[in-house]
């Protein structure tokens, strides 16, 4: 289902984000894991706000591949979990979303590393990587 090292951020389905057949609306899955992956931030000790002013570093999608499974409705309790990697430029963030145990959806996120200030594409900095427990992958 998950694997231990998954970072896990959980959260109820609020009435505004489902549909007019009382289902989460799949764009909505888009904003879950934004937060989640700002949540895990927070969790490496650092803010995304903080991160971007130290590291002067954004990240952009590239990618958002979903699989979605089953429909999650009002007032559920989701959880995410997310596993992330990453090779030079890019960062991978493996997801599921649970509901009491039954898969939502699951899929990847493609990031690409981008300088804030020249707002061109560049490596992860080993130091980043480091600090926000990064596993290196080989694709």
């Amino acid at each position: 289902m998950k694997a231990k090292e998954d970072f896990q951020h959980s959260f109820r389905v609020r009435y505004s984000e489902v549909d007019s057949q009382g289902i989460v609306f799949n764009a909505n899955y888009l904003n879950y894991l934004d937060v989640a992956i700002t949540e895990y931030f927070r969790a490496k000790g650092i803010s995304y706000s903080e991160f971007i002013e130290r590291f002067q570093l954004d990240f952009h999608v590239v990618q958002s591949l979903i699989d979605y499974r089953n429909g999650a409705k009002f007032d559920d309790l989701l959880n995410v979990f997310l596993s992330p990697s990453y090779k030079s430029s890019k960062i991978y963030w493996s997801f599921q979303i649970l509901c009491e145990g039954k898969k939502i959806c699951s899929g990847m996120l493609t990031y690409i590393t981008v300088s804030h200030v020249t707002k061109k594409i560049v490596s992860l900095p080993d130091e980043v990587s480091e600090l926000l427990e990064f596993q290196k992958i080989q694709i």
